[in-house]
């Protein structure tokens, strides 16, 4: 607080804190605090005297500063409890304003209170207090404060009065968790924390044990790696002495959930089998065991009550372990920590659950459940007290959970391996988490139910990724193939549906547990509606529906309707989560329509109707949701052996029911929004449905209302959805012979939204595009008086607004509504002509233009000629002008331009057609030596309209045309412009779709009769043939190969890179053709070839065989890295790949980094390529990531140091960070650490790659970049040093530098994700790092930047 005069008003309540009345003194600290509080929180220094901060009570000077604390300080001595109260909570707020000398002497006199041995009656708020200050002192002081404390409380620690000992270990823990890594002078006393913690593990009392235990653990997270190790082996130790095991275990556990991840594989192999000999499947004992020993005399029970709470101790620390310790090191041990927690899972020695034939025989008597629940409750109350036996129940079942977790990625063995549990007895993991969904205790049974559904959900993620396949096993082994890959089948539907559906039949019914239960069965069901089958057939759903019927139907329930006691008290939440259950189930297309239709025909529709009149607006929304996906079932939910009548009676009565529960709502204007948009996507299901079922007043009002929504502000995007939905509904979705009809509200709807086009919101306008497009393409016909244009006319200017090459998408969807607007009234063309082609002729040369707009724009012009909208000749001409008027127009402008008048020109007549040829024709021969720009432009033009033209035409119809086109494209070959060559070699490989008989041999011969620029310019052609060819008549490409491939093989071993990357682009291509084994070949090629002699990486000069087989396969290896991108064959390319693969092991640099490009390519576009040699090929990926072949090039003045292996070090860690986002599994992350702290001291492209793998890393996998943070701060403390700086920046400009600070700041990123990790920030070294690169003022503007990202 500022030094100044005290202001009456402070003293007034400094005085008043003396008052006799505690009300009065209770009222004056309150008021005290907020004073303070208002100034801490104005923001004012302790520089800057603001009057208003202290809202009328003056400025405050030093020495009523001190009055204030020590009034505070007096104050939690106060014989009053509530005064005590406000106290602390006051200094709370002080502590976070006064100078740092004030804060010590508080601290100190606090502490002095708390370990003085006559201050027991107000021991307890002083150290509370204590504990506050700890909690809420402002960091930079956590140095000084911890200096006077941390002797203290240690020496507190040894007091022989208990209260005392307990009090200081409390503080020394938050002081630990506040400044235990940051603060130097509590670092230096880790070592004496510790010495003193562990010697009251050994004290007499048990909350000082506990106390103690706590205190090491929080402690493990700042202790360095030295007394880490130090501390765990003296636990260990002391544990196999035999001493106190619970205080032992309960803090090994918790150092495991702090720190497991940094303990290594001698820790850990000793930590595992201690626990588990707590823990012996043997002695999990249950109520139905024939030789249950029972335990009777009140030392036996106390006994045993110590063992389960070291057995629950034990299965905590397997949790942790499995979720926080590398999986590698873990491994070894699961299946003994899963066979325990098997055996575990049913320890209950004094309850029997009886056999399953009784519990069957219980199942249907339904007139004594109430009483049966309430007899299972009074006994669950008795034993409560006496029995824990179920913590050590839900211990064991979280450990399963986190193995469950730890397997995500392939589950395969949970399902399918057999743990022997006890007496003989085995069983799977899934079949005893399903056998225990009896659990009689609440907190364990949602435990396994939960266990269990998240094993369902990552199964049948892993089913989705291909890993293991949920379908009956036709194989001994349990073993498929799909897509050439080995995957693991689990017979789910056979074993494991039916047992789970009548399981959580058995939870829903109410007879055990309550709301908490049944909405775990709730979820389970709407997972298992993900796997194949889904639930069941009739039977279950009809079930799954009684019971959702309960449901729906127990809230509305009344005294003496006849419903249970557990019906009548159906929380909202379970309806909620009933019905969202329906909902998946509709829409999970895993069931048959026919048996859904029945369900919700014969037992649900009324509840769901009758659901939409609750009062919880989610109730409504989801009740809504579920009558959205009706209506389908009433269409396709017939086996059409039904009687047309009573199938038309049925559909209309549902209709009617469905227009009834949905038209209020729609209709309604004081709902929720979230209602208002579930009621408009619930009618855009019935009206494209059922609308033949529904009167013609039932149809008008609904339409009538979704125009009125659709001028609403609030809801007119859902409205737009709404309409498009029911327009684009298809004639068979409705199974009437006439589509619903828009005619009532077509012009209005259509200018509404037109109008929309005008707003600013970008959503709005994309959405109204969209459905624009749908309504006109749909039922742009229907009204016979919007035939004259007028309406569409009115519209044109609106959508050519928005075609411009600011924002693509929107012209792309503009001029998609203006060809259907087109397509559908003719009489509009004169609109089109004058609103809507002067900007499509603006975006034509745009350099921005691409791919879909491009696509919709030559679609847009070719409906203009197809539609007579505008005259060929006109188009062609402005079109043509386009060229010649703008002289910056760029090669992609020149060739989307040509694509234009490609297109008009096919579209249009054969005499237009012929004429342009022949111009075109004329002009290219007339044009040879072409000097300036606009000539060149221009050559270039007619080249690629003649190109694109050929595609659709055939020139062999045309008189000598294709000879002379021909030898115009061979002549342009040896022209001084290299865009005029290209364009040639474009034009060619085109116009051979064409004349493919005439042109393709052509091509072929040249290659092999032309030097090398002009093999390129053939092997481009040949490139844009095949490319052509695929996208346009794929079954003819087979025909052409024989001529094509052996030209390919020729010039595999072409010197020139350009030439082999083309080869290698067309033997790609080609190997996506599944009638042609041309990956075979490719094999045979690297077979026949792989003999390569490279020592050191480079092949000798004199070895020419070597040579040419390096070239060979560098080529090949390419080819298949272009057929993956090119989405080949699957089986074809899985069965290929570890012949390619095996070239990873060539020494030669290119050949080797062309098979890490494939690799990463295969990870990239086809992951299940490679995920079975991933694992073999790690070490070797890992080995190039460090590889450097440096050499040195003399150039004459200098000497210039090259690095052949750095491009396969870029592939590599390329291969590494796509791994961690396809196949996550496939990496063995521990391994891969220290591979990336080297690369992030390697080059800047280098640790580019390395930066964004760190924050890939952070997010995925914290634990293991936590563990092996040491290795990563030397590389991140040079590249942040004052040096490295001024050497990437000093006399660097434009690109270079920006270069620089983009270098800068990705390292930034990566630090900054790794310091929001928990851990890091406990290593003194790395905080350092951090603190100081936060507070250079170099750095600042970058983090900022950060920041705002």
């Amino acid at each position: 607080m500022p030094g100044s005069n005290s202001s009456v008003s402070i003293n007034a309540l400094l005085q008043k804190t003396e008052h006799y009345d505690k009300d009065e003194r209770y009222m004056a600290t309150s008021d005290l605090c907020e004073v303070i509080k208002r100034y801490s929180s104005s923001g004012s220094s302790h520089h800057q005297q603001q009057q208003s901060s202290y809202e009328g009570y003056g400025k405050v000077d030093a020495a009523t500063e001190r009055r204030i604390c020590t009034a505070v300080l007096s104050l939690l001595k106060d014989k009053s409890n509530d005064v005590q109260a406000v106290a602390v909570k006051t200094l709370g707020v002080l502590l976070t304003t006064v100078q740092e000398e004030q804060v010590l002497e508080i601290a100190e006199s606090l502490t002095d209170q708390v370990l003085d041995s006559s201050k027991s009656e107000l021991r307890d708020v002083y150290a509370i207090g204590l504990r506050t200050l700890c909690k809420t002192v402002p960091a930079p002081m956590g140095d000084r404060v911890s200096q006077r404390l941390v002797i203290r409380l240690l020496e507190g620690m040894s007091s022989t009065d208990e209260n005392i000992s307990l009090a200081s270990l409390d503080i020394l823990t938050d002081l630990i968790s506040r400044f235990g890594a940051t603060a130097a002078s509590l670092t230096r006393q880790h070592e004496p924390i510790l010495n003193k913690s562990l010697q009251q593990l050994n004290s007499t009392s048990h909350l000082i044990r506990k106390r103690a235990g706590n205190a090491i653990g929080c402690l493990s997270g700042v202790l360095s790696d030295t007394l880490l190790v130090r501390m765990v082996e003296s636990l260990l130790s002391q544990i196999e002495r035999g001493a106190d095991t619970r205080a032992l275990m309960r803090t090994m556990c918790t150092v495991a959930g702090v720190v497991g991840h940094r303990l290594g594989k001698t820790q850990i192999d000793r930590i595992l089998p201690i626990f588990l000999s707590f823990c012996k499947t043997d002695d999990a004992l249950t109520g139905d065991d024939e030789d249950d020993r029972m335990i009777d005399d009140e030392d036996d029970q106390e006994a045993m009550s110590r063992q389960n709470e070291v057995r629950e101790s034990c299965f905590n620390g397997f949790e942790s372990f499995v979720l926080k310790s590398h999986v590698e090191l873990i491994q070894p041990h699961l299946d003994k920590i899963v066979q325990a927690a098997l055996a575990y899972m049913s320890y209950d020695p004094n309850y029997s659950y009886g056999s399953d034939e009784d519990e069957e025989e219980d199942q249907g008597d339904n007139e004594d459940e109430d009483d049966y629940e309430d007899e299972f409750e009074d006994e669950d109350d008795e034993d409560e007290d006496d029995d824990d036996s179920w913590k050590v129940r839900r211990a064991s079942i979280r450990a399963l959970t986190a193995v469950v977790e730890s397997q995500k990625h392939n589950p395969s063995l949970l399902w399918n391996k057999e743990y022997e549990v006890r007496l003989n007895k085995s069983t799977t993991v899934a079949s005893a988490l399903v056998g225990r969904f009896k659990e009689r205790e609440e907190n364990c049974r949602v435990d396994v139910i939960d266990c269990f559904t998240k094993l369902l959900s990552v199964t049948v993620s892993a089913s989705a990724n291909g890993v293991i396949s949920l379908a009956p096993s036709t194989k001994e082994d349990d073993m498929d193939t799909a897509d050439g890959c080995v995957v693991v089948v689990i017979d789910f539907r056979t074993k494991y549906a039916s047992a789970l559906v009548k399981a959580c039949e058995k939870l829903l019914s109410g007879r055990k547990g309550g709301d908490r239960s049944k909405s775990s069965a709730l979820a389970l069901l709407s997972t298992l509606c993900r796997a194949p089958g889904g639930i069941g057939g009739a039977t279950e759903i009809n079930s799954v529906f009684d019971h959702v019927k309960t449901f729906l139907s127990g809230g509305s329930s009344t005294p003496g309707d006849g419903l249970s006691h557990h019906q009548a008290a159906i929380s909202k939440s379970l309806k909620l989560e009933a019905l969202s259950l329906v909902r998946i189930m509709l829409s999970c297309n895993m069931h048959d329509p026919v048996c859904v239709k029945n369900g919700l025909h014969n037992m649900l529709l009324d509840d769901l109707y009758l659901a939409v009149k609750e009062q919880w607006y989610k109730v409504i929304a989801e009740a809504l949701r579920v009558l959205t996906e009706v209506p389908k079932f009433f269409v396709t939910g017939y086996t059409g052996s039904e009687d047309p009548s009573i199938k038309k009676e049925e559909m209309s009565s549902v209709a009617t029911t469905l227009y009834k529960a949905i038209e209020p709502l729609l209709a309604a204007s004081d709902v929720d929004q979230e209602i208002k948009e579930c009621a408009l996507s619930a009618s855009a299901s019935l009206l494209s449905s059922l609308h033949s079922s529904l009167t013609e007043d039932q149809m008008s009002s609904m339409l009538s209302l979704l125009l009125e929504k659709l001028g609403n502000e609030t809801t007119r995007i859902a409205a737009i959805k709404t309409l498009s939905a029911i327009a684009s509904a298809s004639d068979k979705e409705s199974m009437v012979d006439d589509a619903i009809k828009l005619a009532p509200i077509f012009g209005e709807a259509i200018s509404i939204m037109a109008s929309f086009l005008k707003q600013q919101s970008r959503t709005l306008k994309q959405n109204s595009l969209e459905a624009m497009n749908v309504v006109i393409t749909n039922h742009g016909i229907e009204d016979p008086a919007l035939s004259d244009g007028v309406l569409f006319s009115s519209i044109l200017s609106d959508l050519a607004a928005l075609i411009a090459d600011s924002d693509l998408h929107l012209s792309h969807l503009s001029m998609r509504v203006c060809i259907s607007t087109l397509r559908v009234c003719s009489a509009c063309g004169p609109a089109i002509k004058t609103q809507v082609l002067p900007p499509a002729l603006v975006l034509s040369t745009s350099s921005l233009l691409q791919e879909p707009a491009l696509e919709s724009l030559l679609k847009l012009l070719e409906q203009m000629i197809v539609s007579d909208a505008v005259d060929f000749t006109v188009l062609f001409a402005m079109l043509k002008d386009k060229s010649t008027a703008e002289e910056s127009l760029g090669k992609h402008a020149i060739a989307n331009l040509a694509k234009c008048i490609g297109v008009i020109t096919a579209a249009t007549t054969v005499e237009n057609r012929h004429k342009v040829l022949s111009e075109l024709l004329q002009f290219l021969e007339n044009a040879r030596s072409p000097s300036d720009s606009v000539e060149i432009r221009q050559v270039v033009l007619n080249l690629l309209i003649s190109g694109n033209l050929g595609r659709v035409v055939d020139y062999n119809s045309m008189d000598s045309f294709v000879d002379r086109i021909k030898n115009i494209y061979l002549a342009y070959f040896d022209s001084s412009s290299e865009e005029i060559k290209h364009a040639a070699a474009y034009a060619l490989g085109r116009a051979a779709i064409g004349s493919r008989s005439l042109l393709l041999p052509a091509i072929v011969d040249k290659l092999e009769n032309s030097d090398q620029k002009k093999q390129y310019l053939l092997l481009t052609a040949l490139r844009e043939f095949i490319q052509c060819q695929l996208k346009s008549n794929k079954d003819c490409l087979p025909e052409s190969i024989p001529v094509i491939l052996p030209h390919l093989l020729n010039h595999t071993s072409d010197p020139e890179e350009g030439a082999r990357t083309m080869v290698a682009e067309c033997l790609g291509l080609l190997a996506s053709v599944k009638e042609f084994p041309m990956l075979q070949k490719l094999q045979q090629l690297v077979k026949d070839h792989s003999d390569i002699k490279a020592e050191g990486g480079h092949i000798a000069a004199d070895d020419a065989d070597s040579k040419k087989n390096a070239l060979i396969c560098w080529t090949a290896v390419t080819s298949v890295k272009h057929a993956i991108a090119s989405k080949g064959s699957v089986p074809d390319l899985a069965e290929s790949m570890p012949v390619f693969i095996d070239l990873l092991k060539q020494e030669e640099v290119s050949v080797r980094n062309a098979s890490l490009l494939m690799i990463y390519s295969s990870v990239h576009h086809m992951p299940q390529l490679v995920s079975s040699f991933l694992r073999d090929i790690m070490p070797t990926l890992y080995e190039v990531a460090g590889l450097k072949l440096t050499r040195i090039v003399d150039l004459g003045p200098f000497k210039h140091t090259v690095d052949d292996a750095l491009p396969m070090r870029k592939s590599a860690m390329s291969v590494f960070a796509t791994c961690l986002e396809k196949l996550p599994g496939s990496m063995d992350i521990a391994a891969f650490m220290p591979v990336l702290a080297s690369a992030l001291g390697d080059l800047e492209d280098v640790q580019l790659q390395a930066h964004h793998i760190v924050i890939t890393v952070t997010q995925k996998y914290p634990t293991y970049l936590v563990t092996a943070l040491d290795n990563f701060i030397p590389a991140l403390e040079t590249m942040f040093m004052d040096k490295t700086f001024k050497r990437k920046t000093n006399n660097k400009t434009g690109t270079e530098l920006e270069r620089a600070k983009e270098w800068i700041k990705s390292g930034l990123r990566a630090l900054l994700a790794m310091s929001k990790l928990e851990g890091p920030m406990a290593n003194r070294r790395f905080s350092t790092l951090v603190e100081r690169v936060k507070g250079d003022a170099k750095f600042r503007p970058m983090l900022d930047a950060i920041d705002g990202l």
